[in-house]
Order: structure tokens, then sequence, then C-alpha cells
């Protein structure tokens, strides 16, 4: 459930194909489809939850202890869902305490988190042992790209785009961004990350009342 800037590449776990291809967003914001209502947490799922809030709630309670940990801002500030994305851009050495995405609000205070396996090195999701939650609470994000660069010395503006044959892959090149049309002349880049094919389990670490794993919360503003 990878919020907002991913939600075009979203596939439930169960499903056999894709909801749309993502069109190259260089600068603008993603459309997103509207999401399906979410059913709450069972009482396992709560129970989960509830363990995993407490603990990375306290270990990464702002983004500064984030950055300290190596998560880098993936995106600008969602009008939906008002988050930020940060990553450590690595598929591996995942577990509960170890997500590799996290969520922020616009204060900068730890709100949510997913965790994705890349599909290449896990054909089937985790096990239930490891995040006891329903299967279906699994969805596909699709391959993509992510790229952040500053004009001068301006901000660093972040972007995501396709996954463009030339692109599926790490490091990208500024020289392959620019032929593709997806790096403004005279930017600088800063990074670029090739995001593959990932099954992601998604939720707040903060109290909603729609449920954990809805796609809006009402108390992130």
């Amino acid at each position: 459930m990878f919020h907002a800037l991913m939600m075009a590449f979203v596939v439930a776990a169960g499903s056999a194909t894709a909801t749309g291809t993502m069109a190259t967003t260089s600068h603008a914001p993603m459309a997103m489809p509207t999401p399906a209502a979410q059913p709450k947490p069972s009482a396992a799922e709560a129970a989960f939850i509830s363990s995993v809030s407490a603990l990375l709630l306290a270990k990464y309670p702002t983004t500064k202890e984030a950055k300290a940990a190596g998560y880098i801002q993936l995106t600008r500030l969602e009008p939906t869902d008002h988050t930020y994305n940060y990553t450590t851009m690595t598929y591996d050495k995942i577990d509960r305490l170890h997500p590799n995405f996290l969520w922020f609000d616009r204060n900068n205070k730890l709100v949510g988190l997913d965790y994705e396996y890349p599909k290449w090195a896990w054909p089937k999701i985790p096990s239930a042992t490891a995040y006891p939650v329903a299967a279906s609470r699994w969805v596909t994000i699709q391959q993509h790209m992510h790229y952040a660069y500053r004009m001068g010395s301006g901000p660093v503006q972040t972007h995501g785009g396709p996954a463009l044959p030339n692109l599926q892959k790490d490091p990208i090149t500024a020289q392959e961004l620019t032929a593709d049309k997806m790096l403004p002349k005279g930017a600088t880049l800063v990074w670029a990350h090739f995001h593959p094919a990932c099954w992601d389990l998604g939720f707040w670490l903060v109290p909603n009342p729609n449920g954990a794993f809805a796609d809006l919360n009402p108390n992130v503003k």
C-alpha cells in the first residue's frame, strides 16, 4: 500500500492483472485511482501492528532519527494522505523492525511504513509467521524509478517515472535521464533509483479511525 505516488502501480496480491501503467511524472504529481476500502485489522493483526508501532515510533520518532539511520526522502508531501516517503533504497535485510520505507507527516513525525520485498527474490509473499496479517494485505508495486535533481543552488526536487528499458538497474545516470527527456536541461542529478517489482505491506503506525490498513488517515493532516 505504498502511499500516493505509488498507488498507480498497486495490484492486489491475488490479482492477475495490473491496474494501469504509470505515466512519466517529471514535473507533476501522479494521478491516483480511488483506493478500495480496506477491512479493519483482525485481533491478531491489531496486536502485530501495536507491537511494531510502539517500537518504531520510539526508534524513528522524526525524520532526524530516520536520516541518521540511512533513510532518505523519496517523495514530496503528497496532497492526498499528507505524508512524505523515506527509504533506505535497499531490498534486503528487511524484518518487522527494519522496514525499508517509512511515512512521515508534514511535521516530520513518523506515521506509517511499508515493507517491500522484491519479487525476483521472493516469488511468494513473506510468511504469516514473520508478518501475521491476512494474505490480502499484501499488494504488488510494479517496477518504476525515482530520481532527484537540483537546478543551480535551488532545492532538491524529487520525481518518479516509468522503468524504461535503460533504467531497469542501478546506477541510473544523468546521461540516461537526459536522453529519456526526464532530466531538465541544466539540472544536476542528486540521485536516481530503480524500484523493482515488489510485494508490499503498508499500514499506519498512528491511530486511524478508518483502520491501520486504510489508505487515508483523518488524523494525519
